[in-house]
C-alpha cells in the first residue's frame, strides 16, 4: 500500500501521463484496494487451462471480482483498461495442467481469458521459464512471433518481454533481433529493465534504450501525450531524440545526492 502511494504521488508530483503497477498476487492487490490504495492496473499471471490457473491461485470468478474493484476505484482518465496480465508459454506444461495439448494452443487460450477484461497490457514473458520449455534462441524467436501474432489477431494490446534465462542457449544477439523483429511486427511494448538484467528474477531482457533504439530505427514515435511530456521535461529534443541530461536537469532537481 505504501509503494503504490508513493508511486501515485510522484506521478501526480511530475504530471506524468502514465499508470503505476506493482505485480503483486491479484488477492493481495484487492487487499491493497480494501485498504484504499491508488490501484492504476490490477497485476497477475494467467493460463491457458483451468488447472493451471488454479496452480496460480486465480479463478476466472476471482478476476471478475478484482476488475469490478478496481472499475469502482475510478482510477482512470480515458476508458476503463485496469488489468495487467502476464502470459507464457510452458506455464500449463510446468504446472502439469496441459492436458496433451501443445504449448502455443494454451498460449492462445490465456490470450482469450485476458480479452474478457479488457486489459491495457497483456505481456508475454517469452523466455522466462526456461530451456526446459523453449530450449534455445530459435526456439524463443519462434514462440515470440506467434504470441505476437495470437495477441494481436484477437485484439489485444499485446507487448512482449523480450528476455531469457541464463541457463538456455541463447545470447544478447539472439534477443536482438527479436527485438528487431517485434518491432518491424508492429509490437505494442516491450519491458524496460537497468541494463537489460534482471537482479530480482535472475534473468535478462531489454534496457530502457533499446525502445529508442527501435523507434528511431523504425521511424517511430512515442503516444502522444507522452511524448509531449518527454519533451516538455526535457528527456527528448525537440526531434525526439535523447537529451543530454544533468544535475541540472528539472527531474534531478528533486534527487537526494547526499
Amino acid at each position: 500500500t505504501e509503494l503504490l502511494k508513493l508511486l501515485s504521488e510522484l506521478i501526480e508530483a511530475h504530471e506524468i501521463p502514465t499508470q503505476s503497477c506493482i505485480l503483486a498476487h491479484v488477492t493481495t492487490t484487492m487487499q491493497a484496494m480494501q485498504q484504499g490504495a491508488p490501484v492504476d492496473l490490477v497485476f497477475q499471471s494467467i493460463a491457458g487451462t483451468e488447472a493451471a490457473n488454479r496452480s496460480f491461485g486465480v479463478s476466472l470468478d476471482l478476476l471478475d471480482e478484482a476488475y469490478q474493484m478496481a472499475l469502482e476505484l475510478r482510477r482512470g482518465t480515458l476508458g476503463e483498461n485496469v488489468m495487467y496480465f502476464e502470459t507464457g508459454q510452458g506455464s500449463c506444461l510446468s504446472a502439469g495442467a496441459h492436458h496433451g495439448l501443445d504449448q502455443q494452443t494454451l498460449e492462445a487460450r490465456a490470450y482469450a481469458v485476458a480479452r474478457k477484461y479488457r486489459p491495457l497490457l497483456v505481456n508475454t514473458v517469452v523466455g522466462f521459464i526456461g530451456p526446459e520449455y523453449l530450449f534455445n534462441g530459435k526456439q524463443i524467436l519462434r514462440a515470440s512471433l506467434e504470441d505476437h501474432f495470437c495477441g494481436k489477431l484477437l485484439g489485444l494490446p499485446m507487448g512482449c518481454d523480450v528476455c531469457y534465462t541464463n541457463h538456455a542457449d541463447v545470447d544478447q544477439d539472439d534477443m536482438d533481433a527479436l527485438l528487431s523483429m517485434l518491432g518491424m511486427a508492429g509490437v505494442s511494448y516491450i519491458m524496460g529493465i537497468p541494463g537489460a538484467d534482471d537482479i530480482m528474477l535472475n534473468y535478462q531482457s531489454t534496457s530502457f534504450h533499446d525502445s529508442h533504439y527501435l523507434r528511431q530505427t523504425l521511424g517511430l514515435r512515442p503516444a502522444p501525450e507522452f511524448e509531449r511530456w518527454l519533451i516538455e521535461t526535457g528527456i527528448l529534443d525537440d526531434v525526439g531524440r535523447l537529451a543530454p541530461i544533468t544535475l541540472q536537469h528539472r527531474l534531478a532537481q528533486h534527487l537526494s545526492l547526499t
